[in-house]
């Protein structure tokens, strides 16, 4: 047997066994042993053993895990236009400045249109939020004056919105005859351009593919996830096509592949088209698929949609702006009847639900399946969870739910919900992670990336110190610590993907996965762990430097 000894300045296990360790021993790609160095030393002394000295002046912590982002949308859009307000990280490790004025944005859609050479390119751009501009938006005639002959979309980066002129509207089959509700109207009726929710399906994967790049987007999302210190990620809304899942399955099975990913099948999209016995089938035959690296999660389904998108469904007093109760993109009746058969087979369910109303109807959704058919450890999860109250959290708990917060949207969008969408009573309460913490629910926090930056460290400083973009303390009861936040990116997001036997701590016996880091987040002011470096990763006992 083979054994490294990789020694640090400490390494934190999460092992409640051990107090102190600055050395771990490694061993076919598992932890052998962990501990003070001398001590491990003489524990293994009939072995052989190699020292690894490369990050004695390192802290090695366990490998971050990414529970809720779309890892390879985050590497297809690092390739477009980026006109969001913050830079954004590229593959090659610079950085997309940002755009923080709507005139910014036009001058980069503009830039990016006189660059392309096929006039009947369509030009696609990504990252917009106009909550982050001050309710600036971008009209199809603000478009139309950039082109009017070549098709412009321009995606939110909460997902659940675009924006299109008017040659991208003529090409998706979109003008004044359409009464869908996601096809925008400002107050004279005229077309504004803006397209929400199922409205997408006119223009997503047929005119407008945000997954441009195929495997060279998982490539690209793999090398930013390894950037940013993860071991392992999720592709929390998969849709299975025909050859895709093997395309999927043969990169991230790939040794050169720098980490873990595991897929939840998108079931509310795949019942669109088929029968619920088909998407039964198609789901036990995607369980076959499951390697140690490229393995089925949670089956994902969609109650409403985004808060600052104004697409959530909220309880009373609804939206402070004024604007009309969001969308049910799956209502809880049919939720329900979709997840039965799948509740009663075992398997584990992860629901979106953003807005308070829409977090009520989830938890009620899970209470009648657990009456319908009881089940012990299901850990069924709710998906951001931002606006749940006390009482909701309290029946969360009482169910075994597990909750995966999202902890990043407390900077992007805490202004923004203060004073524009839940208003201040609400916001003060926005993504609880100290009440999950307090009430020792089940949890994770996460960056839903590419809506935010898939960045571990920066998810963590958002859970700690709960600053929006202003610099205001939104919430300060619902602060945690940072050891409390290290165990929500590490052993509780490997809880939440059913892997934490295997994963989330330095322990005997699970796989070797590690990020090493500049200093303790537990350590430094806490509003520095945000600015920690990610030295290098550690991937089955396999170092991955940055």
């Amino acid at each position: 047997m083979n054994i490294t000894v990789f020694r640090a300045k400490s390494v934190i296990t999460l092992d409640s066994a051990v107090a102190h360790a600055d050395a771990v021993a490694v061993a076919d790609g598992r932890v052998l042993h962990t501990g003070v160095f001398d001590q491990v030393m003489a524990d293994l002394s009939d072995h052989t053993i190699t020292v690894d000295d490369q990050f004695g002046d390192s802290v090695i912590v366990p490998g971050f895990i990414e529970a809720h982002s779309h890892i390879q949308g985050e590497g297809a859009l690092a390739r477009y236009p980026w006109v969001g307000s913050y830079p954004r990280r590229t593959v090659d490790g610079s950085f997309q400045p940002g755009c923080p004025t709507i005139d910014d944005v036009i001058a980069r859609l503009q830039q990016a249109h006189d660059a392309m050479t096929d006039s009947t390119e369509s030009l696609i751009a990504v990252g917009f939020d106009a909550s982050m501009l001050g309710g600036a938006t971008i009209t199809r005639h603000m478009l139309d004056a950039i082109s009017e002959s070549r098709p412009i979309w321009v995606m939110q980066s909460n997902g659940h919105v675009g924006h299109a002129n008017t040659a991208m509207m003529h090409r998706a089959g979109v003008d004044d005859s359409n009464t869908d509700e996601g096809v925008h109207r400002d107050e004279t009726g005229d077309l504004t351009g803006e397209i929400r929710e199922l409205a997408l399906t006119y223009f997503l994967g047929k005119h407008v593919n945000l997954n441009d790049g195929g495997e060279a987007s998982i490539w690209d999302g793999g090398h930013l996830s390894r950037q940013a210190g993860c071991t392992m990620v999720t592709e929390l809304a998969f849709r299975p096509a025909k050859g895709e899942t093997e395309a999927y399955a043969a990169v991230v099975n790939n040794p050169q592949f720098p980490v873990r990913v595991r897929f939840a099948p998108l079931i509310t999209f795949m019942s669109v088209r088929k029968k619920p016995e088909e998407v039964f089938a198609q789901v036990q035959e995607l369980e076959k698929f499951s390697t140690d690296k490229f393995a089925m999660g949670p089956l994902k389904f969609i109650s409403d949609g985004s808060i600052q998108g104004r697409t959530a469904r909220m309880r009373w007093p609804g939206y402070c702006c004024g604007s009309p109760n969001g969308l049910w993109l799956g209502d809880p009746e049919q939720l329900y009847q979709q997840m039965l058969p799948f509740h009663k087979a075992g398997y584990q369910i992860a629901m979106h639900a953003n807005g308070d109303e829409a977090i009520e109807a989830g938890v009620g959704v899970y209470q009648r399946l657990l009456e319908a058919h009881p089940r012990f450890d299901h850990r069924h999860r709710l998906e951001h969870v931002q606006m749940a109250s006390d009482a909701m959290f309290r029946r969360i708990k009482a169910l075994g739910i597990c909750v995966n917060l999202f902890a990043n949207h407390v900077y992007f969008w805490g202004d923004t919900h203060r004073h524009d969408t839940m208003g201040p009573a609400k916001a003060r309460h926005l993504d609880a992670v100290g009440t999950a913490v307090r009430m020792e629910i089940p949890h994770s926090i996460h960056s839903d990336a590419p809506v935010t930056p898939l960045a571990p460290l920066f998810t963590m400083w958002c859970a700690v110190n709960r600053i929006t973009s202003s610099g205001h303390v939104l919430g300060e009861a619902e602060r945690i610590t940072p050891i409390d936040a290290l165990r929500a990116v590490t052993i509780g997001s490997a809880y939440l993907l059913n892997c934490d036997e295997e994963y989330g701590s330095i322990e005997v016996g699970k796989f070797a996965d590690f990020t090493v880091l500049s200093a303790d987040p537990c350590e430094v002011d806490p509003m520095e762990i945000k600015d920690i470096q990610v030295v290098a990763t550690v991937l089955g006992g396999v170092v991955q430097r940055n």
